[in-house]
């Protein structure tokens, strides 16, 4: 019976994914509404949406806020908030989605990333006939246009534009308390990601942005990449005020993050050390481009300048 069923499984993908002739045009689809994707692809969205897949966390997160719970068939071994998520059907991992189980769930509309998984896996499925819409979100700006373009693709605006209404007046409070503080006044700080190797967040990456954002300098804004590995010497020399590291861990590992926090406590020339400012924050507020990051925004303003001027006074 098993082998009966993998043999069925493996006809209804292979049919799946040559029925629409293998060229990677869509048919006209009844109904559809065509909107442009991050990779200027023109891409037909069947109407209503019924059934989605979601190729990544932050991708996750962004359908589940504006209220497509039910329509979310599939989601990836590691999307694990809201808590609803934890219990949608998996379609593999973030770097190998399994592209049967996928058309196994019968979507109508797939949404992903441009990074993450290979080109040839979003081609596969682009090839199916089932719509597939890229977003890419690198600010929080853009992270608040992607919730109104998924508000349209899914036909939820009416809940993703008051949604994005209220972060904005929150990002936009961050902004006015920044705006007056001089430059050479805001704290310099390091973003730790990884510790062994060290590596950190360089320009163009929007840790990079969200530290800039939130009123502070961030002593790798001048690195070679976006990803740079650093070591301690030169961080001593740029001498950071504030030093966040935002480990891949559970945020209930605690042993772990207090780990990574101690691991600062000898190199005690560092002005965020002598003045114990290492703070560890939950990564997925900063490393998922979803609606928690205006959270995560909120807690590294609070860190450089609510804190900063409590130092001074």
């Amino acid at each position: 019976m098993k082998k009966l069923f993998k043999i069925a499984t493996l006809l209804t993908f292979v049919f799946l994914l040559f029925s629409c002739g293998g060229s990677g045009k869509k048919a006209e689809r009844k109904g559809s509404e065509v909107f442009t994707d991050a990779k200027q692809r023109q891409v037909a969205i069947p109407r209503p949406v019924k059934r989605i897949i979601s190729m990544a966390p932050n991708v996750t997160e962004l359908l589940f806020a504006i209220g497509l719970d039910e329509e979310i068939a599939g989601v990836t071994d590691f999307c694990d908030y809201p808590e609803a998520a934890k219990s949608k059907p998996k379609i593999g991992g973030y770097f190998n989605p399994n592209i049967e189980a996928i058309l196994l769930l019968e979507p109508d509309l797939i949404v992903a990333t441009p990074d993450g998984y290979s080109k040839g896996r979003v081609e596969k499925l682009d090839s199916t006939g089932v719509a597939v819409f890229i977003v890419n979100s690198q600010s929080v700006d853009e992270m608040l246009e992607t919730i109104l373009i998924l508000g349209k693709v899914a036909g939820k605006s009416d809940t993703a534009e008051p949604l994005v209404d209220k972060l904005q007046k929150r990002v936009r409070a961050v902004r006015d308390s920044v705006e007056s503080i001089p430059k050479e006044k805001r704290p310099k700080v390091f973003y730790e990601i990884g510790h062994d190797p060290i590596i950190t967040a360089g320009p163009g990456t929007f840790i990079d942005h969200l530290i800039t954002t939130a009123g502070g300098v961030n002593i790798a804004g001048d690195a070679a990449t976006g990803w740079p590995r650093y070591n301690v010497e030169a961080i001593i020399t740029k001498e950071p005020d504030i030093i966040i590291t935002a480990p891949h861990v559970s945020s209930g590992d605690k042993d772990q993050i207090e780990s990574r926090t101690n691991a600062w406590k000898k190199y005690r020339t560092i002005p965020a050390v002598k003045n114990n400012r290492i703070y560890p924050v939950d990564s997925n507020l900063l490393m998922r481009s979803g609606p928690r990051l205006v959270e995560g925004l909120e807690i590294l303003h609070d860190l450089f300048v609510k804190n900063e001027t409590q130092s001074k006074e």
